[in-house]
């Protein structure tokens, strides 16, 4: 009870510092960046500037405080479109590493259909998205707020419903790994429970949630025939090494064109992973572990991201494995996860465009 009093009072105190520090700090932000000049990135636009800014200052803010993030199962303003799901009957967790936390069990989760409910009569052959959104598991739902931009475009450009799975968040006891992996698992049968083949699925993830969809793909790949393998992945600058020292982050040459802390990663990693489970596994640090599948791969990042040379070594080292198809594409100037972050980042046209080579790519296969 003490550590939780100490713990809010510092979030207390920390969110006052904040609030008037960045009450004068943020006027002058605006005026400083007005000058291409003083841009983190020449090519950049005043707006992307100051989104990339504002986000550094949200995301340092959050992991000092360790921030909570609230999750609802209530269908709140997406009415229908809000789902809850029990988790499967189906023998599918049983074959999850055994280094993971014990005690953490399926649960119930929520998600949320675009831009509409699918209908197993009229979408029978239709094509669907299951997306995990990122956040560094600490963060982020499927709300209309945080995704329907993404979402939409993603539906308009692929010609596809979505279902945005809102999988438990580390920000809370019960969200220690392997909570999102069991998520993300009950999730992929609840669809193929609906009628949606999984030949029709194509898995999506940005940031933790590509990272998400890699741990998916591994778990069907070494427990074939588990639910049947999915159409594609589509991988949104995705988190592909939990081991990465924070510092490094830091120092990374793209620290400046990126919104990506450090100390948040610290946080993350720190929340998401069980204390005696080794950040090199093949689960938690992909980048290490490269591995076959039969699951076309597609990869978009940023191109002046912290992340950047994790991301195209780890698209290298899959094509290098045995049948893998992987394509990647770079967004020159992009930071991290402008795929759901774009409408805050100033970057929409590139993730329209973005959106339409991955519709391409699936089309191609």
């Amino acid at each position: 009870m003490r550590s939780g009093f100490i713990h809010h009072l510092r979030a207390l105190i920390w969110t006052v510092i904040t609030v008037t520090v960045y009450f004068f700090r943020v006027p002058l932000m605006g005026l400083y960046y007005i000058p291409g000049i003083c841009r983190q990135h020449p090519k950049w636009t005043y707006r992307q500037a100051i989104g990339v800014q504002l986000l550094r200052i949200w995301f340092k803010y959050a992991s000092t405080v360790m921030f909570s993030f609230p999750i609802s199962l209530e269908p709140g303003k997406e009415a229908e479109r809000f789902v809850v799901i029990e988790p499967s009957t189906r023998d599918i967790y049983g074959a999850l590493p055994d280094t993971s936390d014990l005690t953490v069990k399926p649960k119930p989760i929520g998600g949320t259909w675009y831009p509409r409910l699918y209908n197993a009569t009229d979408d029978a052959t239709r094509q669907v998205i299951l997306h995990f959104h990122g956040g560094g598991y600490v963060l982020g739902s499927t709300r209309d707020s945080e995704c329907r931009s993404a979402a939409l475009t993603l539906c308009k450009n692929l010609d596809s419903l979505s279902f945005f799975a809102q999988y438990r968040l580390a920000s809370s006891p019960e969200g220690r790994f392997p909570a999102a992996f069991q998520d993300a698992l009950t999730a992929y049968a609840y669809l193929i429970d609906i009628g949606v083949r999984s030949s029709n699925i194509v898995l999506s993830g940005d940031s933790a949630g590509g990272h998400l969809v890699v741990m998916l793909l591994r778990y069907l790949s070494e427990n074939g025939g588990l639910l049947g393998d999915p159409r594609a992945a589509l991988l949104w600058s995705p988190w592909l090494n939990l081991a990465t020292n924070p510092e490094e982050i830091d120092r990374s040459k793209n620290n400046t064109t990126d919104f990506v802390l450090g100390a948040f990663v610290k946080w993350a990693v720190e929340s998401f992973v069980p204390p005696d489970m080794d950040l090199m596994h093949r689960y938690l640090s992909p980048l290490y572990h490269p591995f076959s599948t039969t699951t076309p791969i597609w990869i978009q990042v940023g191109h002046r991201e912290v992340l950047h040379e994790e991301i195209t070594l780890f698209a290298d080292r899959m094509i290098r494995m045995t049948d893998n198809i992987v394509e990647i594409l770079e967004v020159p100037y992009a930071p991290h996860d402008i795929f759901l972050a774009g409408t805050i980042l100033g970057f929409e046209s590139e993730v329209e465009d973005a959106t339409k080579v991955a519709a391409r790519f699936l089309n191609s296969k």
